[in-house]
């Protein structure tokens, strides 16, 4: 994929597999937090807080729609002081989104299961692509939860499920 790029298509799930299923595919959990950015010349910006093996790490990243699943994006790892920095630039109209990403290898591509904690109850597949023609195989464990494809509707881009209200408790 060109440097800057990011070429991804993203599905729909009913639900998420067991940790059983997960395991099997090896995939690996990343609890994330991102919390959008007052947005600036069309860019959308976001801070991440992703702990994974006892690890914390703080990610800032910047993209822009290019054209369908393509989109330019620029990452820039932070450290603890300018994650807490940005934070106060905060978009006061959207709420930080919580998910688990479980992170697995399948057909010569990685595949990203988000299991959102909030908003609860929303799974989501990402896999990311050399060419925005390509269509991925999927493992049949995620073809059997499938519901559709997602990767232009906007209600399922990050940006977009942080403007969801709270659900009730």
């Amino acid at each position: 994929m060109p440097a800057g790029l990011e070429i991804e298509r993203k599905y729909l799930l009913s639900g998420a597999p067991s940790d059983a299923e997960l395991a099997d595919l090896g995939a690996q959990p990343r609890r994330i937090e991102q919390v959008y950015l007052r947005s600036e010349d069309g860019w959308v910006r976001r801070v991440r807080q992703v702990e994974a093996a006892g690890r914390t790490r703080y990610v800032a990243t910047r993209k822009r729609e290019i054209a369908g699943i393509v989109r330019e994006e620029h990452e820039e790892e932070l450290d603890a002081a300018a994650y807490g920095g940005c934070l106060a630039e905060a978009d006061p109209a959207r709420r930080a989104v919580r998910k688990v990403r479980h992170v697995f290898p399948f057909a010569g591509h990685v595949l990203e299961l988000d299991v959102f904690e909030e908003p609860p109850g929303l799974v989501l597949l990402e896999v990311e692509l050399e060419d925005a023609a390509d269509v991925p195989p999927l493992p049949p464990v995620i073809l059997v939860r499938l519901v559709r494809e997602v990767s232009l509707e906007s209600a399922y881009m990050n940006h977009a499920i942080a403007l969801r209200p709270p659900a009730d408790r």
